[in-house]
């Protein structure tokens, strides 16, 4: 009697996991559908290394945001301890926005619990701030970096996620990438050429979008901060650093506090990577 009790809990549990695989590859499959990342996006994506989601968030949505990290930034004691410092506050519910993860699981994996959120930070720029420090570019073995193409999808590596909060205009101060560089062959990231990376060199191009829009690009394509010349408004930008489960690039900075008050289903993209050996 007590091995087939034993014998039926295993059979229970074994049900349970095969349950909770199953429904966990349908809810999978039922968000790589293209809803927000279409059949378009993944080709632009491909051959450019980034896409534009314009006004994904509502005016609200960012007036509430910008009011926020205008606190963090410069009344940081007006807020409690684990609001003072992204991704705490109110820019938590967008950690697993819809779009953002719609993207993800096509571009670093199919299974949401492989990737991870290392680093936040608020970009905010006036006019005339900022230089130009253009990076990345080429193939590489580095996991961070390395961009490929296999069975039909992308694979990004690191892949950057940018919110902007202020309307950013054509050619004045938003990231620039050289559209393609994430596959070039010529290794300019540890070969750079002057005659390539200056900013009037023709090969960088920029982008223009309304508030609350989304930058999503491979930390492979060769990109830069740009100097502000929007007179207009000051640039404001929320970048988010996600990458795979198996790889990490930043040194963890984000104070535990912080996360300790996140929702759960917020925290565990802050998880450690599987083999944490890069500090020994």
């Amino acid at each position: 009697m007590r091995s087939l009790n034993q014998l039926k809990t295993k059979i229970e549990k074994k049900a349970q996991r095969v349950t909770k695989k199953v429904t966990k590859i349908v809810n999978n499959r039922s968000i790589k559908r293209g809803k927000y990342m279409s059949e378009h996006d993944k080709v632009v994506f491909d051959l450019k290394g980034y896409i534009v989601k314009p006004a994904v968030l509502s005016d609200t949505e960012v007036k509430v945001l910008r009011d926020f990290v205008l606190r963090q930034k410069n009344e940081p004691e007006s807020l409690k301890p684990h609001e003072r410092q992204l991704p705490g506050g109110p820019f938590a519910n967008l950690i697993d926005h819809p779009v953002v993860m719609d993207i993800l699981l096509n571009v670093i994996d199919p299974d949401p619990d492989k990737i991870r959120l290392e680093n936040v930070f608020l970009s905010h720029r006036e006019m005339g701030e900022s230089e130009w420090n253009p990076h990345a570019g080429g193939h590489t073995t580095n996991p961070n970096y390395a961009y490929n193409f296999h069975d039909g999808r992308i694979y990004a590596g690191m892949t950057r996620v940018v919110w902007e909060l202020n309307e950013v205009k054509q050619d004045q101060g938003g990231t620039c990438f050289i559209p393609g560089s994430h596959k070039a062959n010529y290794n300019i990231r540890t070969n750079p050429l002057a005659s390539i990376d200056a900013r009037d060199s023709g090969l960088w191009e920029s982008y223009s979008c309304p508030p609350g829009s989304l930058i999503v690009f491979s930390e492979a394509v060769r990109h830069s901060g740009d100097i502000w010349r929007n007179p207009d408004n000051p640039r404001m930008a929320i970048f988010c650093a996600y990458n795979h489960i198996n790889v990490r690039h930043h040194k963890p900075d984000i104070p535990a506090e912080v996360i300790d008050n996140l929702a759960p289903k917020h925290q565990r993209f802050f998880r450690d990577v599987y083999h944490p050996l890069f500090d020994q």
